[in-house]
């Protein structure tokens, strides 16, 4: 039962007993000894007030690639090294996360490109690229170039947000020292 309906009753009831004894102040206070009542009843079975909101669920990843990995342009990053998964909303298999429900989320993701490499990943959600970051190493062959990058979204329930290469072009990562992770907000 939601709380407007309960309400609703309550004042149905005040208005008689008002009506039929003609004591105001009586009825107000019935009506609160009996909305306490029911609201005691309510948290007895299910362990929370009707009228407070349901505890949020947290959510928050970290996954690191598990090897060295070359990735054709139009790919998925997968990071199959999970780290922290509360709340399972990250797919190491498929390198996704799903927004388990509508909020802010705060994102973060860092490359390490091997030398004479490049890596330019993006954040997309649903496609769409949202952020990026260039770990561009090419012009030298003995050095490792790392980038990271954050961002916060708004985001919808069942929106999937991944990595791949900004541009479409062939990455070339380093192993644990490339990651993705993200946390919704509050």
């Amino acid at each position: 039962m939601k709380c407007t309906y309960s309400m609703e009753l309550l004042w149905l009831l005040f208005f008689i007993y008002a009506a039929v004894n003609g004591d105001c102040d009586k009825g107000i206070t019935l009506i609160k000894d009996q909305l306490k009542t029911l609201e005691k009843s309510l948290h007895m079975v299910d362990g929370s007030s009707c009228c407070s909101p349901k505890p949020k669920i947290p959510v928050a990843f970290h996954a690191e690639l598990g090897s060295n990995r070359i990735y054709k342009g139009g790919s998925v990053w997968v990071f199959d090294n999970v780290v922290t998964n509360v709340g399972n909303a990250y797919n190491p298999k498929t390198g996704k996360f799903t927004t388990p429900s509508k909020g802010i989320y705060l994102f973060n993701w860092y490359t390490l490109s091997n030398p004479g490499k490049v890596s330019h990943a993006g954040l997309y959600v649903n496609g769409k690229m949202k952020g990026r970051q260039a770990s561009n190493n090419q012009g030298n062959d003995k050095k490792y170039i790392t980038a990271g990058s954050s961002i916060v979204l708004a985001l919808e329930k069942g929106d999937l947000v991944y990595i791949m290469d900004a541009h479409g072009w062939t990455s070339d990562v380093k192993s644990s020292w490339t990651a993705f992770g993200g946390v919704q907000q509050g």
